[in-house]
């Protein structure tokens, strides 16, 4: 990890000096950052999807973890998006989406491996509910935020729990991570993958 670290220095100094700059840069920890990076290694996903680029932190460590794989990436602010799309050029492997997750979801015609959603809190739940025709079987899903903001992300909580097709489990390390595994399900009435 050092070595990764090392060899990307100027890149992660750039993104260090604008988080020190302003607030407005919702950047995971480093150590969050090492575990997606991890994560993503043993897991080997082919498309991921990431809610809330912010100025491109995350986004550049899910990019590197899957080199061989495509990175669609989604940003509200146009400030930030402008500035993300600076810092991650260098980098191949990155489709940058301009606006609102609930608009630009139902446009993806791909299905995604590998989520991670680090964006408006209380629109957690609203973002996986557009994602279940997105989502391949055995697909992870990793919801940040899920300690530090838990009054904000209940409902998405509740809703994991209560859709069979979701096993979630809590790490806690940073601001909280949600893990959830998916996987096709189907009701014994109809056959049809089971939605709720």
């Amino acid at each position: 990890m050092e070595r990764i670290i090392q060899k990307y220095k100027k890149e992660f100094e750039r993104f260090e000096k604008q988080k020190k700059s302003s607030e407005s840069f919702w950047n995971i920890r480093e150590q969050t950052a090492k575990f997606l990076y991890s994560f993503i290694k043993a897991k080997s996903p082919e498309n991921i999807l990431e809610i809330g680029t912010s100025n491109g932190y995350s986004t550049f460590w899910l990019s590197l973890a899957a080199e061989k794989s495509i990175v669609d990436t989604i940003e509200a602010d146009e400030y930030r998006f402008e500035l993300a799309k600076e810092n991650l050029k260098s980098r191949k492997n990155i489709i940058q989406h301009f606006g609102f997750a609930e608009d630009i979801i139902p446009k993806l015609n791909k299905k995604f491996d590998f989520v991670f959603v680090d964006a408006e809190k209380v629109k957690y739940k609203s973002y996986l509910k557009l994602l279940l025709d997105k989502l391949s079987d055995n697909a992870v899903i990793i919801a940040d935020n899920i300690v530090s903001h838990k009054e904000s992300v209940i409902e998405y909580l509740d809703f994991l729990k209560q859709n069979s097709c979701f096993e979630s489990f809590l790490v806690e390390i940073d601001s909280g991570l949600e893990i959830s595994f998916y996987s096709i399900c189907h009701s014994r009435e109809s056959g049809n993958p089971k939605r709720q």
